[in-house]
């Protein structure tokens, strides 16, 4: 088996490693495309405490080479996407058999290697078989899709409703064509002029550059002057946390969205006490594969203009110093072909 591990800060190495053994209730994955995030970006640059060496990526699809003999939800030469954690089966939920309720989950990747491999092994009740109509590249983002629906959950988003999405980044992108399914209103702002125009492209009508434009000013315009019953906020946006309350209407909502340790947010918190708004943070996908997955199949999300490059199994150390070199390359989502 050849997996890339990450032996510490900036170092990263393809092993030769032996053949994983497949449990009675696990399967084989051939490792098809895989995808880096931020995550991956921070555990290479150090910042994200993990156990090295590591092999990097929670974000797989594959098709599966062989099964446990316990198997028999799959067969052999399914094409899946990996979920990108696993279960603890330490805390209390895990003891009583309960997994997908498991309280401190193992993030592929960081707690667990990932899938920067040719094969992988996964417990059979961790991978979801994808249709035909959805390419392995899309198939990458499905993470996103379920981490944007558990947050239009968490926020309780309903027709007519206005959503302010700070971030016009992968997950912006995406929350915003959900918002849009549930005939909300997103209003996309960010402090990049080329991500807002992409936005547009995605069918965001209204968008707010947050270095030219006076942004209250204009949310409480397009608000009728109420703000937004609704504010999300992508950790990797690079715009200030507790802008969130000034745009959001008084007993509205805000989430944060992102995953811990990977951005330092210091805040004020008066103005989210003064508007007595709910807060609630999202970091992770929920329960909601089965419906991304459908969402994807039948182009309710479109993910094609959220990458800008697919790079071969051999430019791997590559693509990781030049996503650490230049931090605005994290805004279009880089994939690795297996």
């Amino acid at each position: 088996m050849k997996a890339y591990r990450i032996h510490g800060p900036h170092t990263i190495k393809l092993d030769e490693m032996e053949a994983l053994p497949v449990g009675d209730n696990c399967i084989k994955l051939k490792n098809l495309m895989c995808g880096i995030t931020p995550a991956d970006v921070a555990v290479y640059d150090g910042r994200v405490q993990t156990k090295y060496p590591i092999i990097p990526l929670r974000q797989c699809v594959g098709f599966v080479s062989e099964v446990g003999a316990n198997v028999t939800s799959i067969s052999r030469g399914k094409r899946v996407v990996a979920y990108p954690q696993a279960s603890c089966h330490t805390c209390k939920a895990c003891k009583e058999g309960h997994y997908s309720e498991c309280e401190k989950p193992l993030t592929f990747g960081v707690e667990e290697d990932g899938f920067l491999s040719d094969f992988s092994v996964v417990s059979a009740d961790d991978v979801y078989t994808i249709p035909d109509r959805i390419t392995d590249a899309e198939a990458v983002f499905i993470e996103h899709i379920a981490t944007a629906l558990n947050a239009m959950s968490k926020l309780n988003v309903e027709k007519g409703d206005q959503v302010v999405i700070m971030g016009a980044t992968v997950d912006g992108i995406i929350l915003a064509q959900l918002a849009m399914y549930y005939q909300a209103v997103p209003i996309m702002v960010d402090m990049h002029e080329d991500m807002l125009k992409l936005a547009q492209k995605a069918g965001v009508y209204f968008t707010v550059n947050a270095v030219d434009d006076n942004v209250v000013k204009k949310i409480l315009a397009l608000t009728g002057g109420h703000m937004a019953s609704a504010c999300a906020y992508l950790t990797n946006s690079q715009l200030p946390l507790q802008s969130a309350w000034d745009y959001t209407a008084a007993r509205g909502r805000v989430a944060v969205i992102g995953r811990n340790g990977m951005t330092d947010l210091n805040c004020n918190v008066n103005g989210l006490l003064e508007k007595n708004i709910d807060l609630f943070t999202v970091t992770d996908c929920g329960k909601n594969y089965s419906s991304a997955i459908n969402l994807l199949a039948n182009h309710t999300v479109s993910v094609e203009s959220l990458y800008d490059n697919i790079v071969s199994f051999n430019d791997v150390p590559a693509a990781f110093e030049a996503l650490l070199a230049d931090r605005e390359d994290n805004r279009f989502k880089t994939l690795i072909k297996i």
